[in-house]
């Protein structure tokens, strides 16, 4: 099971965003004055304002090795809580993890993870990226048995481990629903956060299926399985009307591995990235049309994520020994130079066009694509 989305409600919607995006320095996307969210790893994290004063935990995943590091990274950002004692890190046998816990701006619990059973060790100086999901949210209930039945039901997760009298949860390592009774546990270890049974939306993946989920009222509501592509876009048109009687356009992701993929995603979803550039005889042979002014496309991440909405509003066909400066630029890869453009590209239509028995020359023409991210709005 995966957490693909998570919005929580608070009513310190400013002091949250200015956590996230200054205390802790992640790049912060807000919709509106009332929604913001951050990326981390495979996890969309929102909160949307609320006039109600609702605590939550919840729980970040860090590589197995990275905990020292992870809070030698968050000390001078954050209080780091003492949870047994003096004690700050806990290790949990039954589980296999070691954790440590600290308060967001909201005031909601907070904790930083590491499933050593999961072995997904890093070898690199702990960062900001090392952040991998939002692997642990906390739904308080008053029946375990229950709440864990809505949720193998319509997910079709299973019960992981705890007590249904008590304590349990449901899911798998790299994402889980804990699950307290609050008539018997009444707060969040290690705090005085009382359990309470507060609401939440989601887009909760399971054996290649994603779902909507909504917790309210202590109750688990499911919506009809989703396509994260086809959820991506009706989000988009909840938010604009003028696009609502638009087909669902395509989807695609650009490069052909998955590091320069997820990089493109990334600059197209700030603004960065502006132009891509097609191989003509790529597109001829493909029978693939060209792209015109006016077209939406969705930007996915290599594993087929969706990360932002693109119009293309201007196309030319240039040849390769003509691409300026200020296009290598509007592209915003790498160093934006004309130099690195020229590397790059050179490289990957030389095994593009390999797989057609051609290969690239310099009077080759190119399909060159201006396009805006239109959505979400930085």
């Amino acid at each position: 099971m995966k957490i693909r989305e998570l919005k929580l409600y608070t009513n310190k919607i400013a002091e949250q965003k200015h956590f996230f995006e200054t205390t802790l320095g992640f790049t912060v996307y807000q919709e509106d004055n009332d929604t913001f969210w951050l990326q981390l790893g495979w996890t969309k994290f929102y909160f949307q304002r609320s006039m109600e004063d609702y605590k939550y935990h919840y729980c970040f995943l860090i590589p197995a090795n990275k905990l020292l590091e992870a809070m030698q990274w968050l000390s001078p950002k954050v209080d780091i809580i003492a949870a047994e004692g003096e004690e700050k890190v806990v290790f949990f046998d039954t589980w296999n993890t070691h954790s440590f816990y600290f308060y967001d701006a909201a005031g909601n619990i907070a904790e930083c993870i590491v499933r050593h059973d999961l072995q997904n060790h890093s070898n690199k100086q702990f960062s900001i990226e090392d952040f991998l999901c939002v692997n642990e949210i906390g739904i308080g209930t008053d029946n375990i048995s229950k709440t864990n039945q809505q949720l193998e039901d319509s997910l079709g997760t299973i019960f992981w481990k705890g007590d249904k009298e008590r304590f349990a949860a449901n899911g798998s390592q790299e994402g889980l629903f804990l699950m307290p009774n609050y008539l018997v546990k009444e707060t969040w270890f290690p705090t005085k956060i009382l359990i309470k049974p507060n609401p939440l939306t989601g887009i909760i993946e399971n054996e290649g299926k994603s779902y909507n989920v909504h917790f309210t009222d202590g109750k688990v509501k499911v919506h009809m399985e989703v396509d994260v592509i086809e959820a991506f876009w009706n989000k988009f048109q909840d938010q604009n009307s003028e696009h609502t009687q638009v087909e669902i356009p395509p989807s695609y992701y650009f490069c052909d591995n998955q590091k320069d993929a997820d990089e493109c995603a990334e600059l197209v979803q700030k603004g960065i990235k502006q132009a891509t550039t097609h191989s003509l005889s790529g597109l001829q042979i493909n029978e693939e049309k060209l792209p015109a002014i006016g077209d939406l496309a969705i930007v996915t991440g290599w594993d087929g994520t969706p990360k932002a909405i693109i119009k293309t509003i201007k196309v030319e066909i240039v040849q390769f020994k003509d691409i300026t400066p200020e296009y290598a630029f509007i592209e915003g890869e790498g160093d934006k130079s004309l130099g690195y453009w020229q590397e790059v590209h050179w490289a990957y239509y030389t095994r593009e066009l390999s797989e057609l028995n051609l290969k690239p020359t310099i009077d080759m023409e190119l399909v060159c694509e201006y396009f805006e991210t239109i959505w979400p709005k930085i």
